[in-house]
């Protein structure tokens, strides 16, 4: 059995992260799990959870962390699907599976949600406690820095979704970070014709260029919709904003009859758009917000070996390191990063 206590990172307020010893979790109902955490990703929901003043919101006092993977040490007197030892991913938006868009099939949406490592424990640390329902099985070879790219992967793979793209159409992604670089993977392996990425980051532009953007624009050097035009010919038919504040940017490269997902999560940008912009060249603009409904296709996907992600890690960090690590990222000095906790 686990230690009584354990290493944690407990979010204490605006912009603070604490590392320290905190009780181990027991079971509390029938249905808990408890897991001995393999690897934890850094989201930008946690970057967003620690800014100054924050973007996001999440309840003080919890431990930060909703990227990871685990190992089955105890299951509650109820849980029949999972026993100590099977290797499992976190669904960590949690529905209830009873209000109205939990009925239509749309769990992403529920009213009732809440979500572990924002408003209840989550997984910056040696163990954590998750309802059975939160969690779906993995492969034991699943290589552990591949594991930590489920829950995202399953985010980008609901905005790649609803962009139906068809080989050969040309994106635009605005925002190099961890997302964008997941979307540019994906779509890559889709069959895409050009993926060009916007980012103002020259760190980040060159490690876009690394992982396979065929362009880099720079919005501040060069005008983003001459550049996408030069390159297209037309626009490109999918947009992706992946930094949740740019609508007006991806509006001016997308393509006649183009899709734009809005997919980045910024709680406090405001967009000014003219109508006409949207009716008279047919653009759909479509919200995705996180992708608990497809999870099981992410989890195929990366099993698969179909895209691969682990190239994108640059930080790996132990919990000791997590604080500086996170510094590191919030400044734009890095791509994806990976908290390991037993390091």
């Amino acid at each position: 059995m686990p230690e009584k206590t354990m290493l944690a990172a407990v979010f204490e307020g605006e912009g603070r992260l604490d590392i320290r010893e905190v009780p181990t979790p027991r079971l509390k109902t029938a249905q808990d799990v408890l897991l001995k955490v393999e690897i934890c990703g850094i989201c930008g929901t946690d970057l967003r959870f620690l800014a100054v003043p924050p973007l996001m919101q999440a309840k003080k006092g919890i431990i930060l962390g909703h990227e990871y993977i685990g190992q089955v040490v105890e299951v509650g007197s109820d849980v029949q699907q999972f026993q100590p030892g099977d290797r499992v991913a976190v669904i960590p938006d949690i529905p209830c599976g009873y209000c109205q868009f939990c009925a239509e099939a749309r769990p992403n949406l529920c009213e009732n949600m809440y979500a572990i490592g924002g408003d209840v424990d989550g997984g910056f640390a040696h163990y954590a406690l998750a309802p059975a329902k939160a969690l779906a099985k993995i492969s034991r070879e699943l290589p552990v820095e591949t594991g930590a790219f489920v829950e995202l992967l399953s985010c980008v793979l609901g905005g790649v979704q609803k962009a139906a793209l068809l080989p050969g159409e040309d994106v635009v992604i605005i925002g190099a970070g961890p997302a964008g670089l997941v979307y540019l993977k994906v779509f890559k392996a889709a069959g895409a014709g050009q993926v060009i990425m916007v980012e103002v980051s020259p760190w980040r532009s060159e490690f876009a260029y690394r992982a396979g953007a065929d362009l880099v624009i720079n919005p501040r050097e060069t005008d983003l919709r001459d550049a996408v035009r030069a390159a297209t010919g037309r626009g490109a038919q999918v947009v992706v904003d992946a930094v949740g504040s740019e609508l007006g940017a991806a509006i001016s490269a997308a393509r006649k009859g183009g899709r734009i997902i809005m997919f980045g999560e910024n709680h406090q940008a405001e967009a000014v758009i003219r109508p006409h912009q949207i009716q008279g060249q047919e653009l759909r603009i479509l919200g995705s917000f996180i992708g608990i409904q497809v999870f099981p296709q992410a989890i195929r996907m990366l099993e698969s070996g179909a895209v691969k992600l682990d190239d994108l890690i640059t930080h790996r960090l132990s919990l000791a390191e997590l604080p500086g690590g996170i510094a590191e990222l919030s400044a734009g000095r890095g791509a994806k990063g990976v908290c390991l906790p037993w390091q």
